[in-house]
């Protein structure tokens, strides 16, 4: 299974190892099933009650962009691995990819409840930056997160995003209601986010 790795990322001080790479369709549909737990709505501000047979909704939901910047280009969506053996617990995309001002938007869900805020999405997000500005030569990775959602908030801010903008009721909820997102970059002329964690 080792051909399908794409990215791996450790975190020295706990020998915590994480794996981001590409998924095949039952590990698509896997996140699907996992995707169903109502909290993810207030988080994520879409709604991820999808059918297992409904990937390419999936994808188009999770690629979603928000940032003036983006535009509509072809995500990477990858998988989250703490084995290549096992299922994924969440995915990592990279979306709305503007390759004239090298810039994308990022998104990280760990999905599986037990595996939430024991520094996973942490690990995920600064691997798939260091891949964004190391290997696809990007110069600016940015994230538009609920202004609600203050743990992804501090994921960004610990992985060295800034925040440049709050977009005052700019994203359409589930429920209608308008909700307000922060707007956050990282720049690659920042040092590695690995040379931190390790």
């Amino acid at each position: 299974m080792t051909e399908r790795v794409i990215l791996e990322q450790q975190h020295k001080p706990t020998r915590t190892r994480l794996f981001l790479a590409s998924m095949p369709e039952k590990h698509l549909q896997h996140l699907i099933k996992l995707a169903q737990d109502p909290l993810l709505v207030d988080l994520m501000g879409w709604s991820p009650f999808f059918q297992e047979h409904e990937i390419p909704q999936f994808i188009e939901a999770i690629s979603c962009y928000a940032l003036p910047y983006s535009e509509k280009s072809e995500p990477i969506v990858l998988g989250v691995y703490l084995s290549l053996d096992d299922l994924p617990i969440g995915y990592a995309v990279l979306k709305g990819i503007n390759s004239q001002l090298k810039t994308a938007e990022v998104g990280i869900a760990v999905l599986e409840e037990k595996y939430r805020t024991k520094g996973y999405g942490r690990l995920g997000l600064q691997r798939i930056v260091d891949y964004a500005f190391d290997e696809l030569g990007l110069k600016i990775v940015a994230a538009a997160i609920l202004a609600s959602n203050q743990h992804s908030i501090n994921m960004c801010n610990k992985t060295g995003f800034k925040l440049k903008q709050v977009l005052a009721k700019s994203w359409e909820m589930p429920d209608g209601e308008l909700a307000d997102m922060f707007w956050m970059e990282r720049h690659s002329s920042l040092s590695s986010t690995t040379d931190r964690f390790e």
